[in-house]
């Protein structure tokens, strides 16, 4: 395995209505590139129970839940709300770790972005989701797509793949 394949053979991407079809048609073809069979389902509704109006977020473990048991063996939401989870102020993604299902936000991951630095922010945040559904945890290694990424400085700095200690961690796995 090397560092840049993801074990995961199928990939359903359901999107969120808010998200335009580009990005998410970008995020496909970004996984697909990576060797992943990625379908893209129908929009979903936004779960307006999950906005919290107080903080102007919507609770990510919420919608989580909603994409959880779509029938496929991953599934990655998608959606351009911001995010945020019980003890953060902000999420650019989550994960059900073993569950298959994740999410990511796009909301921060424009700022100060041209196209290829808002494609290389999502597609590393949509891998990085993936290696929670995988089992995998955060990485110390600031490099790795599984490092956690506090800021848009972390997720620049990593790359979209996982370090030598996180493909050996999927190999014993699989």
């Amino acid at each position: 395995m090397s560092p840049t394949t993801i074990p995961v053979e199928r990939l359903v991407i359901v999107p969120f209505d808010d998200i335009p079809p580009s990005v998410v048609q970008a995020l496909a073809d970004d996984l697909a590139a990576l060797g992943i069979e990625v379908s893209v389902d129908a929009p979903v509704p936004m779960l307006e129970s999950a906005y919290r109006s107080g903080r102007g977020q919507y609770h990510a473990g919420i919608l989580l839940d909603l994409l959880s048991g779509r029938g496929a063996p991953h599934v990655l939401g998608i959606t351009r709300r911001d995010l945020f989870a019980d003890r953060l102020n902000f999420v650019f993604g989550v994960a059900a770790r073993w569950g298959g299902a994740c999410l990511i936000s796009v909301a921060r991951l424009t700022h100060g972005a041209d196209d290829a630095i808002f494609r290389a922010r999502m597609l590393k945040e949509a891998v990085h989701e993936l290696g929670h559904t995988l089992g995998l945890a955060h990485c110390p290694n600031p490099l790795c797509v599984m490092h956690f990424s506090n800021s848009l400085d972390d997720t620049d700095r990593k790359s979209e793949a996982y370090c030598d200690r996180c493909v050996a961690l999927l190999a014993a796995r699989a």
